[in-house]
């Protein structure tokens, strides 16, 4: 942000400072800092430091002192005096020009006060010392006076103890600052010379500006070392190291000192800039207060940050104390860097940051703390001091505890982990404290010599038969229940299995019908088995056999009974209570007959009745068995679905029995069973079993899917295809088929009338959308559609579309309205060879037909080859093909290449040829991607035949090589080959001919044609004495020992030897200044003009006395015969004269004689007392400038 004191810089000024520097709302710099980024406002430094500015040079400090002003030479006043033994106060002392008067005000009178130096000091400083670091901005400076022809700027960034140029300012930069670029800087911190500011307009009010950023260079990062150290500073310095001078001695005909109107006086000084903190914060406070109230200014810019983000110091340069687990770090444009606190878990209350912790862990913490106190150690205090433990019960932060390790069974002297507490054990030492032995040893002492183990091992106890380890003292076993032995390694008669269960060993268990008894091997459990038993407890029929339940065998219902049967399906979630097919429904009043014959054994059997009953009510049924005659009472319990004989029914083998069963209710009944205890032969069917085993209860085999049976016989309801691989589900589709069922062998499911496939999942041909079976719509042009979108397939007649309601391509006629499709005549049929279009249409208005054409052909017919195609469509098989002319013409331009050759005639993009494959003469690249560009040959250095009058030159038209003259090369020709100078000559460079004796080499100025020449040889083929040398070159060259800066050039007659002076210069060597110019050698500055009328003066006076010496002689006798008062004051005069022609000793007042004696005396003829007078004048004013002359010359 600027103020009014930059309001006189030239033009509109814009600094390219710090996006986080400078703020246009401070405001919204303190909002921001709790959260980010944030800066101090901008203000001028100068203000309040009055104490801390100084000069080196002030005028009138000593006492009065006059001064002049070149500007006032029309006005009658012209000088003043200057006293700064006072401050500067405007009613009392306003001469005083103290260096405090260029603090900026805002007084309507400023002008009236000013900075001084004394008169002709060229070496003045102006410094700003500052009571801590600051951000500069920029420095303004307005003169009074002419600005410096010299000065530089310079900043210390250690108070003083060191400095950096700023910049260098001169009229002449390599005059004055001779090692000093004086070219724009190529980077932001290069220091040069800048002449900008230091020229003789304006005479006054003329300022000199200094951007500590220069706006043309983009800053990436502000807080880059190279920017920090452009901005940052704790002093600056002005030093002024030339007045710029005209060259004047003398105001009009006073004589006075000409450095009286020299000096540098200075208005105002603004140095721009702010409180330096960092990023971390928005305000600042005053620093001690070490002179005075100095530092408290209405206005002042303070220098002690008041700091945020945990940061502290003047500049919120690091980190508040206890805040270092991160690194300290300039506030970033879009990033809050906070400095964090330290954990130290209570136990520290100071730490430091470590940049290896850091980087460490991950860049999450780089505290370390310092003197960890309450016995604690590590980077947070986290771990305890040797032969302490942090207990694991209590908090980080309470006191640690003492390891307490037994001396007997530790080592390491009683160290323990630092947080379990657990102390280091020797060998078969264990225990918190190492204080016991360890499983399996005992007898822990601590007098066992060193090297051998503390605890004997003794005991042998078995580890799955005992309790823990032996008696620590005694060493014996104590055994777990159910073990026995010494050594507990066995198990108690009955069982087995040493450690198999929880209980260490486990029960024998054997199976009472399979085993002989309950002993069994104790290492294994194994029981012994009865005939066709298996099993650790001979619980397993033997493979080949199995075990039937106790409804095993069943009784079929004797034949010649019309009922019905109700099929069921067998589920995984639901038991099986049925045989065959399923239930059979017996209605009331019916009776049942079953026939019992094939019974394997004689004993009591269980009759059983499975029911599932369809009405909840209880039937009482009457059962009878004959033979034996007994009639039993069954109640068939709706809530059952089973019921038992009351008693046994003892059955004979061989023998045959009638069971009939009568339902006087509603009834629900199935196969009677009689169960018997038997082992039988499994007989699983090869095909639908998936091995030759069953089940042992029951004997059920093991199916494959979707067979049934216990043998797996029988494909299971809604399968089919009884198979090796089992039989698969008939999965009818239940919206296209009017049954589950399928064919039991094809699978083939019953479908409706407009369904098909065997699965009823399809629509009949014609139809689409299944299950809704829609008729397809297809103009009667085709009997098939697609199944799921209904677009018909295979149109016949040349039509096409989803519904065959248009023609195909190159056909025409619309089957909508039954109007068939016919070839299209494009200028054939399709597959003629001649058949150019995609499409046609038919107009019925016009009833006329047009084709649309494939790309390269057009006509009503498609007959002719489009603009930009060509090709013969006369001749078989012949098409239009695109002009190759490699994208290098207008493709609508139908002149742009033959119709019928495909010649290119009209290339583009500056190319040519049949292909418009090249680039067209004077042109060069590559023509194949359009990048043809004009040939830029020097015509200098080019061949003359290869460059005609108004056409670019010739060249190669793919490299772009010029043909170049003789001596030239370069790929444009611009350039002389080495050995060759002067590009442009008549034939092109011309060699060097340089000197073989007197140069280095051959290679000259490829511009000049200077020859590299040996030091005292010069001219360009160095065929020539050098530069300030004289002589024959062919033997000798003689150095002139003239002064270079105060030669021409050359700078010495190459015969002679004779210096050649440039203006304002003389003397044998050109060392010294010729009259009418100052004594300041080189500069040599011209006098006043008025310099210039005293020659003349003097030269009359010369002629003068030339004139009277050769005058009287000649012609006193005839004028002034004998001894006339004439003749002998003409004699005197002639003395006079004549002594004018050596001055310099000729005192002032001698001189100023003359004019009355020459007043008496006056001359005759050609002299006249009136030019005497003016000649007297004349050398009366030679002598005071040779006397003034004297005089600066003998000043330092």
């Amino acid at each position: 942000m600027w103020n009014g004191a930059l309001a006189r810089v030239n033009g509109p000024m814009s600094c390219a400072h710090l996006g986080l520097i400078l703020s246009d709302n401070l405001q919204d710099l303190q909002d921001q800092c709790p959260t980010g980024s944030c800066n101090p406002q901008l203000g001028d430094l100068m203000v309040g430091r009055a104490a801390q500015l100084s000069a080196s040079s002030t005028c009138g400090l000593g006492g009065p002192q006059n001064y002049c002003i070149i500007g006032y030479l029309e006005e009658e006043q012209k000088c003043f005096t200057c006293d700064s033994r006072l401050p500067y106060n405007r009613y009392s002392n306003p001469n005083s020009h103290h260096i405090e008067n260029v603090i900026t005000t805002f007084d309507p009178e400023r002008k009236m006060k000013w900075w001084q130096s004394e008169n002709g000091v060229h070496h003045v400083s102006i410094r700003l010392d500052l009571e801590a670091v600051f951000q500069f901005s920029h420095l303004v400076l307005t003169f009074k006076s002419f600005r410096p022809a010299a000065m530089l700027v310079e900043r210390s960034k250690d108070f003083g103890q060191s400095w950096k140029v700023f910049r260098f300012f001169a009229e002449d930069c390599s005059l004055n600052f001779p090692s000093v670029s004086n070219q724009p800087a190529n980077s932001i911190d290069d220091v040069i010379c800048d002449s900008r500011y230091s020229g003789s307009q304006p005479s006054t009010d003329g300022e000199v500006v200094l951007k500590a950023l220069d706006p043309i260079f983009e800053i990436e990062n502000p807080y880059a070392p190279n920017i920090q150290d452009l901005i940052t500073l704790t002093n600056i310095r002005i030093n002024f190291t030339r007045l710029f001078t005209l060259g004047d001695t003398l105001l009009g005909r006073r004589r006075r000192n000409a450095q009286d109107k020299y000096y540098y006086a200075l208005y105002n000084m603004v140095v721009r800039g702010s409180c330096f903190c960092n990023g971390h914060a928005s305000q600042c406070t005053p620093v001690d207060r070490r002179r005075g109230d100095v530092f408290t200014q209405t206005g002042m810019v303070h220098g002690r940050c008041v700091c945020w983000h945990n940061t502290a110091g003047e500049n919120c340069e690091r980190c508040q104390d206890f805040h270092h687990d991160s690194p300290w770090r300039p506030g970033g444009e879009n990033t809050v860097d906070i400095c964090r606190s330290c954990n130290c878990h209570g136990h520290s209350v100071s730490c430091h940051f470590d940049a290896a912790r850091f980087e460490a862990t991950g860049g999450v913490s780089g505290g370390v703390c310092d003197d960890c106190r309450h016995d604690r150690t590590g980077p947070q205090c986290e771990r305890c001091r040797p032969f302490l433990y942090q207990d694991p019960q209590r908090a980080v932060e309470d006191p640690h505890a003492s390891c307490d390790c037994d001396p007997a069974g530790s080592q390491g002297g009683g160290l323990c982990d630092a947080l379990s507490g657990r102390c280091v054990c020797k060998e078969n030492v264990d225990g918190q404290r190492c204080d016991r032995c360890k499983q399996g040893f005992f007898n822990l002492r601590q007098d066992n010599p060193a090297g051998s183990s503390v605890c004997r091992r003794t005991c042998r106890c078995h580890g799955l038969g005992s309790v823990g380890s032996c008696d620590q003292v005694t060493g014996s076993c104590e055994c777990n229940l159910l073990a026995t032995g010494p050594l507990c390694d066995r198990c108690l008669e009955g069982f087995w299995g040493l450690g198999n269960s929880a209980f260490r060993c486990s029960p024998c268990d054997c199976d009472i019908g399979g085993a002989h008894s309950n002993r069994c091997s104790p290492e294994d459990g194994q029981c012994h088995c009865l005939p066709n038993m298996v099993g650790r407890r001979c619980s397993d029929p033997a493979p080949g056999h199995f075990l039937p339940p106790l409804d095993y065998f069943l009784i079929p219902l004797d034949p010649g009974h019309d009922l019905q049967i109700v099929p069921r399906q067998k589920t995984a979630d639901q038991p099986v209570t049925w045989t065959g097919l399923g239930l059979v429904r017996v209605l009331e009043g019916v009776g049942l007959r079953f026939t019992v014959d094939n019974l394997p054994s004689s004993m009591d059997y269980q009759l059983v009745i499975r029911y599932e009953p369809e009405v909840r009510k209880t039937t009482a049924t009457p059962l009878t068995i004959w033979t034996c005659v007994s009639c039993h009472c069954l109640l068939l319990l709706f809530v059952s679905r089973g019921a038992v004989l009351d008693s046994p029914v003892c059955l004979n083998t061989g023998g045959r029995y009638f069971v009939d069963i009568v339902f006087n209710k509603q009834p629900g009944s199935d196969d009677s069973s009689i169960q018997l205890k038997l082992i039988q032969t499994c007989r699983c069917n090869v095909a639908g079993s998936l091995g030759p085993f069953c089940s042992e209860l029951g004997g059920l085999c093991e199916c494959k899917p979707n067979v049934i049976g216990r043998c797996c016989d029988t494909c299971a309801p809604l399968t089919f295809g009884f198979g090796p691989a089992g039989c698969k589900p008939c999965e009818c589709d239940p919206s296209g088929s009017v049954s589950e069922l399928c064919d039991q062998i094809r699978g083939q499911c019953a479908c409706r009338s407009d369904v098909t496939g065997r699965r009823c999942d399809r629509c009949q041909m014609g139809f689409w959308s299944f299950p809704f079976c829609r008729a397809c719509e297809c103009n009667g042009l085709s009997e098939e559609c697609d199944e799921e979108t209904g677009e018909c397939l295979n149109c016949r007649e040349h039509a096409t579309g989803p519904n065959c309601d248009r023609c195909m391509d190159g056909y025409y006629g619309d089957p909508v309205s039954r109007q068939p499709c016919q070839p299209c005549l494009c200028p054939d049929v399709q597959n003629s060879g001649r058949f150019f279009a995609t499409s046609c249409q038919h107009n019925p208005q016009s009833l006329s037909m047009a084709c649309n054409c494939r790309e390269g052909h057009t006509g009503l017919r498609c007959d002719r080859c489009s603009p930009g195609f060509y090709g013969n469509l006369a001749l078989p098989g012949a098409s239009c093909e695109e002009c190759p002319c490699n994208n290098n013409i207008e493709l609508g331009d139908r002149n742009a290449c033959d119709g019928l050759t495909g010649e290119c005639l009209r290339c583009l993009h500056n190319t040519f040829g049949p292909r418009c494959q090249d680039c067209k003469p004077g042109y060069y690249g590559n023509a194949l991607d359009q990048d043809c560009k004009e040939c830029s040959c020097d015509r200098r250095g080019t061949e003359v035949t290869q460059c005609p009058l108004g056409s670019p030159c010739f060249c190669d038209s793919r490299t772009g090589q010029c043909p170049c003259r003789t001596g030239v090369e370069g790929v444009l020709c611009d350039e002389c080959e080495d050995g060759y100078w002067n590009l442009g000559g008549v034939s092109g460079c011309q060699p060097c001919s340089c000197d073989p004796v007197n140069s280095f080499s051959n290679i000259c100025n490829k511009v000049t044609g200077q020859c590299p020449c040996r030091s005292e040889f010069g001219g360009r083929q160095c065929d020539e004495c050098g530069e300030n040398h004289f002589g024959n070159p062919d033997l000798q060259c003689i150095s002139c020992d003239c002064n270079m800066e105060g030669t021409e050039r050359p700078s010495c007659d190459p015969e002679t030897g004779e210096c050649i002076c440039r203006i304002g210069v003389t003397g044998i060597f050109c060392d010294e200044c010729a009259p009418g110019y100052d004594s300041t050698f080189p500069a040599c500055r011209q006098c006043h003009p008025c310099t210039a009328l005293w020659t003349e003066d003097v030269t009359d006076v010369q002629r003068a006395a030339l004139m009277m010496r050769t005058f009287i002689p000649h012609h006193s006798d005839n004028l002034w015969p004998g001894n006339s008062r004439r003749r002998q004051g003409m004699l005197e005069m002639h003395s006079k004269l004549d002594s004018l022609s050596n001055l310099t000793g000729l005192s002032l007042p001698k001189v100023e004689k003359l004019i009355p004696l020459g007043q008496s005396n006056g001359l005759q003829g050609q002299i006249e007392a009136r030019a005497f007078r003016q000649l007297s004048l004349s050398a009366l004013l030679y002598i005071s400038k040779v006397q003034h002359a004297t005089v600066i010359k003998g000043r330092p």
